[in-house]
């Protein structure tokens, strides 16, 4: 255990309870119309989405009291598990909707894109405090975390999920160029990263025809337009919980991707502005720890995890918004989803045990 610090992980715990709190609401709120007709249960998926919250929150709690050094251990086995069921989705995945990203587990099906994301945060932070005298040697320093990021680039493209592929893209440029590299190697990355997914876009016809539309035709999707009349119709203080028609009518995965959408209908702008300032509190706090820590594997590790849940929202946010083209990426512990919501609380698991046993500059 190392010296107390001026700054309390409150700033994390409680926005995290009460985002948790808020997603519960929200896909109750936005699913009960939808699971009444397919399932003829109304609370088909507020009970999954309860016990998802509840994994989660043990996840956090077991994690914070993991003293995270104990990770780098486990770097590469992380790698080679990730990888490993990455693969095994192309014999034996779950196709939903024309994409193979979920393995089935029992009765629940699992993404392992997520376990991908923490096995590539904690190979990150590992290598860069191993091999830091290395960042300006591309041979030592650059290709090997470049080939296992690749790897992971590759694979979850080709499912395809080029919103997961691009946020991990993104991720791994970000972390490299915050902790040293050279901007000419990081300049070199993003080529091979765009080609990939300019290829996979060109592959499937359906994702063309949506970066077309957002980008030269201007035309707004089905689920865009009606997620935007949604937000709209809230208002400065919104119709309520269960009230508003129209994520429970017409917005697809109101109560996954496009939660924010029902947070805007039902709870109008003053919700979406509480969501706004809960995120960040969470997000800034997690950068001030990892900026205090004086271990260079938790501050990576921390700043990691960090940038990806910053762009995670942002990425969310801007689909909801229409200033990018949908990617099917989830809002951090909103959206429904036992994957995403397990993984955020990892997330969140590792940076309280970042501040419990780094020593503070």
């Amino acid at each position: 255990m190392t010296q107390r610090h001026s700054f309390k992980p409150a700033f994390i715990v409680i926005p995290y309870f009460l985002l948790l709190s808020i997603g519960i609401v929200e896909v109750w709120s936005s699913s009960y119309y939808f699971a009444y007709r397919k399932f003829h249960d109304p609370n088909f998926f507020l009970k999954r989405e309860l016990l998802f919250v509840f994994l989660s929150i043990v996840a956090t709690f077991i994690f914070s009291y993991i003293n995270y050094r104990f990770l780098k251990k486990l770097s590469m086995p992380l790698v080679f598990i990730s990888l490993f069921l990455l693969v095994l989705l192309h014999f034996d995945g779950v196709n939903i909707r024309g994409a193979v990203r979920w393995l089935k587990v029992g009765r629940f099906i699992f993404e392992p894109s997520g376990l991908a994301q923490i096995a590539l945060l904690i190979y990150l932070a590992d290598f860069i405090s191993r091999k830091h005298r290395y960042r300006s040697d591309m041979a030592r320093g650059v290709m090997p975390v470049a080939f296992i990021s690749g790897l992971f680039f590759m694979l979850i493209a080709l499912e395809p999920d080029v919103g997961t592929a691009f946020l991990i893209g993104l991720t791994f440029l970000g972390v490299i160029y915050v902790f040293g590299y050279k901007p000419k190697y990081i300049a070199m990355l993003i080529f091979p990263i765009a080609i990939v997914l300019a290829l996979i876009i060109y592959t499937y016809p359906e994702k063309l025809h949506r970066v077309i539309n957002f980008f030269m035709t201007g035309k707004v999707n089905y689920q865009v337009e009606h997620a935007i009349l949604a937000l709209g119709s809230g208002g400065i203080f919104g119709a309520g919980p269960a009230e508003g028609i129209y994520k429970s009518l017409f917005v697809p995965d109101s109560y996954n991707d496009f939660i924010m959408a029902g947070i805007g209908e039902d709870f109008g702008f003053v919700g979406i502005f509480l969501v706004l300032l809960l995120l960040l509190s969470i997000l800034l706090s997690i950068f001030t720890i990892c900026k205090k820590c004086k271990d260079e594997f938790g501050r990576a590790l921390g700043f990691g995890i960090g940038l990806l849940l910053s762009l995670e929202a942002l990425i969310n946010l801007f689909s909801v918004f229409h200033l990018m083209p949908p990617k099917g990426i989830t809002m951090p512990f909103l959206s429904y989803g036992g994957t995403s919501l397990l993984m955020q609380g990892i997330f969140i698991g590792i940076v309280l045990s970042i501040y419990r046993y780094c020593e503070f500059q």
